[in-house]
């Protein structure tokens, strides 16, 4: 999964996503320890087509759909490929999320598996989203975060974006095959991205994101802000 909260040419990061969902990516996709891991169960987006913010899923491999080629010529904000733990392969389940909170729009992404959420037809990260929205306000989001994914006692990874209207919000935190969870922030021309592989498409100068660190991205300044997960 991939996050530009300032926007990224669609140019500089739909190979790298085809690459991490096929398993072809250098570091974590090939580590052995965990076997390899192929994304085939959906993709999304959210892009900016037109000066308006737009979102596109579906339920295809995204290396099999010829929808993900229109995204090379659009602006990026959020990108996931999604290999199905919880809940059907569907829509419904298919990252990115989003959700209208008193007129803001906010995206949501997870990688991992919360093993006590979600159902047979429901996906865990679906039910981490829907427990978020209540806290989507300028003054709850870090709040929100430590309250939700703090009652999650039994997880691989909660390793997710959340991206509203003022900020991206970069949660990093595993308790399984950290070589394998872990995030990695990139700062480049187009501003700072984070992303589940380190990216030499989107700048030189990346740095791994540790384990129990949430990371705040203002959308207008790129500012970067990073709290510990727990204090």
């Amino acid at each position: 999964m991939i996050a530009a909260p300032l926007g990224v040419p669609g140019s500089l990061v739909v190979d790298p996503l085809l690459r991490m969902a096929r398993g072809e990516n250098a570091l974590n996709e090939h580590n052995t320890s965990v076997g390899h891991w192929v994304h085939r169960d959906g993709w999304g987006a959210v892009y900016e087509e037109r000066g308006r913010v737009r979102i596109i899923r579906g339920t295809d491999p995204c290396w099999e759909d010829p929808a993900i080629e229109s995204m090379r010529d659009r602006e990026v904000f959020l990108l996931h490929a999604r290999r199905a733990s919880r809940g059907l392969v569907s829509l419904e389940n298919t990252h990115p999320f989003e959700q209208d909170v008193d007129g803001a729009r906010w995206g949501f992404c997870h990688n991992g598996t919360a093993k006590g959420l979600g159902s047979a037809d429901r996906s865990d990260s679906a039910e981490i989203f829907r427990r978020l929205r209540p806290h989507l306000s300028d003054d709850r989001v870090l709040e929100g975060i430590r309250a939700v994914y703090g009652a999650i006692l039994d997880y691989t990874s909660l390793n997710s974006f959340l991206l509203g209207p003022d900020a991206l919000w970069a949660v990093a935190l595993c308790q399984e095959n950290p070589d394998y969870y872990a995030l990695t922030i990139t700062a480049g021309p187009a501003g700072p991205a984070v992303s589940s592989e380190p990216l030499d498409e989107l700048g030189a100068q990346q740095e791994r994101i540790p384990n129990g660190t949430i990371v705040r991205i203002d959308r207008q300044s790129g500012d970067v802000e990073t709290r510990a997960f727990d204090t």
